[in-house]
């Protein structure tokens, strides 16, 4: 079971969407 992928969306993404929005 990889819960990478899902790590990635749920935390990494909002990381980076608020990275943008800075």
């Amino acid at each position: 079971m990889n819960l990478k992928p899902l790590y990635d969306r749920i935390v990494v993404e909002p990381l980076a969407a608020e990275e943008k929005t800075k």
